[in-house]
């Protein structure tokens, strides 16, 4: 039983980082340009 709570803690923690390190790298910082509208965008994630 301990064991299974152990990993449990250990896959959302690591779920935790991987989504912040999404949140802070991905959507703060990508840029890409729309050619449609002719401008500079920045990624915006959903949970935004």
């Amino acid at each position: 039983m301990k064991d299974s709570i152990k990993w449990l803690a250990v896959v959302l923690i690591l779920f935790f980082v991987i989504f912040v390190s999404v949140d802070k790298l991905l959507c703060n910082k990508w840029k890409y340009h729309d050619y449609a509208a002719g401008i500079d965008r920045s990624l915006s994630c959903f949970w935004n």
